[in-house]
């Protein structure tokens, strides 16, 4: 589709859900706008026909693919918001939803998915809701990132770097028992550059990755927190091609995350999970989608996946 007219989608859009439903249009439409697009496609519906686009969809549409095209017209930040309500709100709780978003986001993305979870869901706090929610040492993870404590751009001081490898160390592999205080404070606390650092450093004092320390001192929900946190520094498009791996492979599919990868991801690093999912894998990822899925579902998500 070419050139971009707001009002001209908006009404290509209202043809392809009424009077007659034409998915394969609205597929066409919704993969080949920007998310920035789609909120003014969105807002120029809303006005020309005085009609609230999501409801809309929402009433024509159904199933995974309702999702997907309901994801794509979220701002990101918002999309955030859903995802981490929905995993907290009702019974049990979505560990893994909490965990991708929560430990993979910016400090400052932090800061404004807490602002705007208190706007989008009144009278709710997102850290008084995570608290809630979970227990342990996950809930100090969790409270510690939902803090913001993490400097943004401070450079590495090598011998502070030196200093926090030894204590991890000290702290983990070194000892019998884990303390857990020293990692939680590391992990949440230190910039990209400074954990880049200390990472090169802990492996060339203990020839051990950080992942594999992980691995062998944490469990559960934590160990899975920490691991991410580890590879949203240090190569987060490998961590979102092991999430859509997980999704698809074996008997059944995840496809709540199989969706959130693909619409939060779509415009940030699509070709490098692609990249990292053959190497890792030895597989193409848009077959194991279009093997693992079918009708319009798999074929919004095949284009997705190839942005």
């Amino acid at each position: 589709m070419e050139g971009f007219d707001a009002n001209v989608d908006a009404e290509f859009l209202k043809s392809s859900i009424s009077p007659k439903k034409d998915e394969n249009n609205i597929i066409k439409l919704v993969t080949n706008r920007t998310n920035y697009q789609l909120q003014q496609i969105k807002d120029a519906y809303n006005t020309l026909y005085k009609s609230d686009l999501i409801k809309d969809l929402k009433k024509a549409l159904g199933g995974h693919f309702e999702d997907v095209v309901i994801g794509l017209f979220y701002t990101p930040i918002d999309y955030d918001c859903f995802h981490l309500r929905k995993a907290i709100k009702g019974l049990g709780t979505d560990e893994n939803a909490l965990i991708e978003i929560l430990c993979t986001r910016p400090s400052n993305v932090i800061e404004q998915i807490k602002k705007r979870y208190g706007e989008m869901f009144p009278g709710r706090s997102l850290l008084k809701d995570v608290e809630g929610d979970t227990s342990g040492n996950f809930r100090k993870i969790l409270k510690s990132l939902l803090s913001t404590n993490r400097s943004p751009d401070a450079q590495p001081d090598i011998e502070d770097c030196k200093n926090c490898a030894k204590r991890l160390y000290e702290a983990g592999e070194k000892r019998l028992g884990t303390n857990e205080d020293v990692f939680t404070q590391i992990f949440t606390e230190k910039s990209s550059s400074e954990f880049t650092c200390i990472a090169q450093l802990y492996y060339k004092l203990t020839k051990h990755t950080l992942i594999q320390a992980v691995e062998n001192e944490f469990s559960f929900d934590s160990k899975k927190c920490l691991i991410a946190i580890i590879y949203a520094i240090l190569s987060p498009s490998e961590y979102f091609a092991k999430l859509v791996y997980k999704a698809v492979k074996g008997l059944g599919t995840d496809n709540t995350t199989l969706i959130r990868v693909l619409v939060s991801r779509r415009e940030i690093d699509m070709p490098q999970i692609r990249q990292f999912y053959k190497q890792n894998y030895k597989k193409d990822m848009i077959e194991d989608i279009k093997d693992d899925t079918s009708g319009n579902y798999r074929k919004i998500l095949v284009e997705l996946a190839s942005h």
